[in-house]
């Protein structure tokens, strides 16, 4: 699903009035906290460009879906309006049907890379950059490339545009971004991705500015239940879906750090009182966290702990509290649960004021689970320093001639994800073939 603004051809056939200008004011709007330190001049270029991308990805074979349309968004961590990419198969990702077959990045990739070699482009799997070139000028000329140890040195006729994702799986530079992200946070992508911010590195040893990430905490991070793996289906080989936990179910659970002591109300919004569930979780000793529910809720939700659903070692059942308490390492845990069902019982939540209307369920039906909510590095916003051609820039703030960059490589630019990297993609791309 792609969230795309500005005056789209679906959102127009639902009813949904938008302009290039009022995306671009809703880019720069000084009272949102995510958009408001984007740089203008880049924020006006997307603007523009970004309601033509629908039509443009069309004509290069891609569906959309006009039986289903996403016009308020999926949950807190995904607000907006989200068109949805039609394909014929589920593919490996967490499975999202919808009329007329599936809602999944294949169908927006492969019709993509059918076109591009169509055109006789090629795409050069297992092939790392490393560097570039410049000449004596200071232009970039090419790149140094590392294909499974042997090096490859490839020139460049009109330009290097640099598009490698940023560095959310390098757990030491993702820290620039947020000295909170621990050692055990998985990437999303990961293993089939693996953004170790190679080119963003290769643009700063090329004399690029970095911009630092002036993105949320809804953009950046992620939780997945009984998993250490993002949005991958119970059949692929890359990892296993783990359970749904959002919204109103979290009046049916209690969260316990690895001491089994609650620590947060279990409310999924993201304005806690000035704070919401990642600035807490990211406190946690060791960021363990537990997510606890009984029989009962299990059956509610068809919750499964087992595989393949969940990961091996991040869910656990027990038939008593004191055995879940002793496999999982939480001394307080039994301690926890029978005050937690006291506030359930007189509606009144005394440590965290949990609302009245969200304790509605105790935790008292053997078996009893334990399942690990594990936390991740989403979308990150910080990069290289571009212009709006996409043409990356100095520590001056000059053109570096030949060097250009886009998607989650650059900075500056706060938005959703797959639409920035086609957006800038293309910004520098129209560009470089009329320059």
């Amino acid at each position: 699903y792609l969230m795309l603004e500005g005056g789209t051809r679906t959102q127009l056939a639902n009813g949904i009035k938008d302009t290039p200008d009022a995306f671009y004011k809703r880019l720069t709007d000084p009272k949102n906290p995510e958009m408001r330190k984007n740089e203008k001049n880049l924020a006006r270029a997307y603007a523009d460009i970004l309601p033509g991308c629908q039509v443009w990805l069309e004509e290069r074979g891609v569906k959309f879906s006009d039986k289903s349309f996403t016009k308020s968004g999926f949950d807190t961590q995904h607000p907006g309006q989200y068109h949805h990419v039609l394909w014929h198969e589920p593919g490996e990702p967490k499975v999202r049907p919808i009329p007329g077959g599936y809602m999944v990045g294949m169908g927006f990739m492969i019709p993509l890379r059918k076109y591009y070699e169509g055109k006789g482009g090629k795409i050069l799997f297992k092939h790392k950059l490393l560097d570039v070139y410049r000449d004596a000028s200071g232009r970039v000329v090419g790149a140094r490339i590392d294909n499974e140890g042997k090096i490859i040195n490839v020139r460049a006729k009109k330009a290097v545009v640099l598009a490698g994702g940023s560095w959310k799986a390098n757990k030491k530079l993702r820290k620039l971004t947020d000295p909170r992200f621990g050692e055990d946070m998985f990437s999303s992508g990961y293993p089939y991705v693996k953004s170790d911010g190679s080119a963003i590195l290769a643009g700063l040893r090329a004399g690029a500015m970095y911009i630092a990430d002036r993105g949320q905490d809804r953009g950046h991070m992620r939780r997945k239940f009984g998993t250490s793996r993002y949005d991958w289906n119970k059949n692929s080989k890359y990892g296993r879906p783990g359970i749904e936990c959002d919204g109103m179910r979290w009046a049916q659970i209690i969260f316990t750090n690895k001491n089994g002591d609650r620590f947060i109300k279990e409310v999924d919004k993201t304005d806690l009182g000035g704070y919401w569930f990642y600035d807490l979780a990211l406190e946690q000793p060791g960021q363990i966290i537990w997510t606890i529910f009984d029989d009962k809720t299990a059956k509610k939700n068809r919750w499964s702990v087992k595989e393949p659903i969940c990961e091996k070692g991040y869910a656990f059942s027990a038939p008593t509290l004191e055995e879940l308490a002793k496999t999982t390492g939480q001394p307080n845990l039994v301690k926890t649960v029978a005050r937690y069902n006291k506030f359930v019982d007189a509606k009144k939540d005394e440590d965290f004021d949990k609302p009245a209307d969200m304790l509605t369920t105790k935790i008292e039906q053997g078996p009893f689970y334990a399942v690990r909510c594990v936390l991740g590095v989403h979308n990150l916003t910080g990069g290289l320093h571009i212009n709006e051609h996409g043409q990356v820039l100095d520590l001056n703030g000059e053109v570096i001639e030949g060097l250009y960059a886009a998607g989650e490589t650059t900075g500056g630019l706060f938005h959703s994800a797959a639409p920035r990297c086609m957006a800038t993609g293309r910004l520098a791309g129209q560009w470089i073939a009329s320059h």
